[in-house]
């Protein structure tokens, strides 16, 4: 153990914890860092690391100040200061070099004890994920994840962030979905990611974005798919809002079509939101985000909520086993969301929305946005059962949806054009009615 007195030692895990990503990590984790590290002395002008380099430890530098060099300037850090953490988490070369300015003594802590100390919290693993897809994209950056050119980081979830690339030989746009390094880093993490990718890959629906591949970098893993030009049902709702009833059924009937297939191939996206769901340039409802789907009937590991909190279902939050009516529950609060204008536990907090799920009824007594009609609102409350049992999973929900619906609905030619601009958001090719 290294020898410091408590004010000291205090002092080394204040400078811990200013760093984003340890932040989040218990004191006592902090406090074995610093005991399991190895106190160096370096003289006026050594380097304590050098640009463009791999290394394997991180420095808490805890007395005198150092000298960085980066491709942007030059700055000076007085100790406590901790110095190139997310380059040794990620296995990256490093940034900037870094020299002493005059004597330092830093703590050098090897990266795998902060691999464990990561692992140990998903908040950790979360921010890293976040500080390394920020510093990828970054102008100075090498711009690139494996063998693919990086554009920008184009949206996040609890899952991780979907970044924007490009093929390397075709030029053509991809998206590269970045696992969290809060799930990368867990004990199961990369056999799942494997089991799970391995699955995908064979997945073929028009509803459920492809996964064309699969690598490991920066400390994570990485699924490549097709860009898709389009926007998702959050972007509607947060632009005009304004959703017909035959626009709600077509959401209802394509959505649950996609969902149908991926729990039919044995996976629960446990990510169902209108984040996650985009209308394509056809005017295709398309389930994305695929970056936290496991196998049917598994558990959160050690008891974590996966998934946004305004749309889980109770097994989900509760960390128990889930199968695919816990993505019908969430499907539900999603179309609930559309009648509605809000989620069905549309609390001013995470807790709040926990507790309504778990303890609380949907109100369908509010002023609805579109009128759907009785036997739809009838429907959408057994999707949002609060018990699994009385759920229905994808394929029944649809079989009970389409009782709802007359048969198509044919039309002279020339009427296809005239429902595209009556209806923008989602380019209508069928009419659809719900019975009185």
């Amino acid at each position: 153990m290294i020898s410091a007195d408590e004010p000291t030692r205090s002092a080394w895990v204040a400078s811990l914890r200013a760093s984003p990503v340890l932040r989040h990590l218990a004191e006592h984790r902090l406090r074995r860092l610093i005991d399991e590290g190895e106190l160096q002395q370096f003289t006026a002008g050594a380097e304590l690391t050098r640009a463009d380099t791999l290394d394997g430890a991180v420095f808490l530098v805890v007395g005198g100040a150092c000298d960085v060099q980066r491709p942007d300037g030059a700055v000076r850090l007085e100790a406590p200061a901790l110095i190139g953490e997310v380059a040794v988490l990620t296995g990256t070369p490093r940034r900037a070099t870094v020299r002493a300015a005059g004597c330092v003594h830093a703590i050098a802590i090897e990266r795998d004890r902060f691999l464990e100390a990561i692992g140990s919290s998903a908040a950790a693993g979360q921010e890293l994920t976040e500080l390394v897809a920020d510093r990828l994209c970054a102008p100075d950056s090498i711009r690139q994840v494996g063998r693919f050119p990086v554009d920008g980081v184009m949206g996040e979830g609890g899952s991780g962030r979907v970044l924007r690339a490009r093929h390397p030989l075709l030029g053509i746009p991809l998206a590269l979905k970045m696992l969290s390094h809060a799930l990368a880093l867990s004990p199961e993490g990369p056999r799942a990611f494997v089991r799970e990718a391995s699955l995908l890959v064979q997945l073929e629906h028009p509803g459920i974005v492809r996964v064309l591949d699969a690598f490991e970098a920066l400390g994570t893993f990485f699924m490549v798919m097709p860009w898709i030009e389009g926007a998702t049902l959050r972007a509607h709702i947060d632009g005009d809002g304004a959703f017909s009833q035959e626009q709600i059924l077509r959401v209802a009937d394509e959505g649950l079509a996609a969902l149908a297939a991926l729990h039919g191939a044995g996976l629960v996206h446990r990510d169902v939101k209108p984040s996650n769901l985009l209308v394509n340039a056809s005017g295709r409802l398309v389930l994305i985000d695929l970056g936290i789907a496991c196998p049917r009937d598994a558990a959160a590991p050690d008891r974590r909520l996966v998934g946004s909190p305004s749309y889980c279902s109770p097994e989900q939050i509760l960390g128990r086993p889930v199968d695919g009516r816990s993505d019908v529950y969430s499907f539900g609060c999603t179309l609930y969301e559309l009648v509605f204008g809000r989620p069905p536990f549309d609390a001013d907090d995470i807790d709040g929305a926990i507790q309504g799920h778990l303890h609380g009824t949907p109100s369908f007594d509010a002023p609805a946005l579109v009128s759907m009609g009785e036997p739809f609102l009838r429907w959408l409350r057994r999707c949002l059962s609060r018990t699994r049992i009385n759920r229905p999973d994808a394929a029944t929900a649809r079989a009970a949806l389409r009782q709802l619906l007359p048969p198509p609905v044919v039309e002279r030619p020339g009427w296809a054009a005239r429902a595209s601009a009556a209806f923008p958001v989602l380019r209508e090719t069928v009419e659809w009615k719900v019975r009185a």
